[in-house]
């Protein structure tokens, strides 16, 4: 099988992550997948955002989950990586949802929470996920917490489930089974061939992240997909 590439964050070198222009030139490029990173406001809205707080990629401060919405519809999240992309507001799930509900490319969710907010972020995400009703093997939902990926799967949401992990190591193999999880999401850096056979041989797909560069996957030369910044120097 073609080896998968998926766009980081949208397409993160070229367009500011996780944003409504850098899906959109994922979609243009004509990748397979692409990948975002989604958690809770205080309302419960879920929004689409890699860091807990808003600092590093808007022109806010301050924690996701301290603001609604709303509040949050008032920041910028585009001119802070170039002018050019001044007054990019924060994309929702629902609305990436709605945008490749009609396109045939992949969406990996990876979910981010650090508080305790488990039951009514994965109820949130099960609601979204019903109401698009994509095809299963358009879904890939993901983390590095365990036990948010525990919540998933007790939700019975109908999607596939990836264990995220920077080394892979025996906790890891424990959650892949307890979750069912049909992939292992791993850090290029930090992943050996053996690895790869192992998981592979077990039944698992071996997704490598942050891929930019085609010399640091020579080594690993059966992966299922890759992430990366810059997809389109893979396609």
């Amino acid at each position: 099988m073609a080896l998968k590439i998926v766009g980081h964050r949208g397409v993160a070198g070229l367009y500011p992550e996780n944003t409504l222009v850098s899906v959109q030139a994922a979609i243009e490029m004509g990748l397979d997948w692409i990948e975002v990173d989604v958690q809770p406001t205080k309302d419960g809205q879920l929004v689409v955002c890699h860091d807990h707080t808003i600092d590093r990629c808007s022109n806010g401060f301050g924690r996701v989950d301290q603001y609604t919405l709303e509040e949050l519809e008032q920041f910028d999240f585009g001119a802070w990586f170039s002018p050019q992309f001044n007054h990019q507001p924060i994309l929702t799930l629902k609305q990436l949802l709605s945008l490749i509900a009609p396109l045939e490319i992949g969406l990996n969710i990876e979910v981010k929470i650090d508080t305790d907010r488990y039951a009514e972020t994965v109820a949130e995400l099960k609601s979204l996920l019903e109401h698009f009703q994509l095809a299963k093997q358009r879904i890939l939902i993901s983390s590095f917490d365990h036990p948010t990926l525990r919540a998933v799967h007790q939700a019975q949401l109908g999607y596939p489930i990836a264990v995220l992990s920077e080394k892979l190591c025996k906790k890891d193999w424990q959650l892949l089974k307890e979750v069912n999880a049909v992939a292992c999401n791993l850090n290029v850096n930090k992943t050996n061939k053996q690895q790869v056979a192992l998981l592979q041989e077990a039944g698992y797909q071996v997704w490598c992240f942050t891929v930019n560069n085609p010399n640091q996957i020579k080594h690993l030369t059966n992966l299922d997909a890759i992430f990366s910044d810059y997809p389109q120097r893979f396609i």
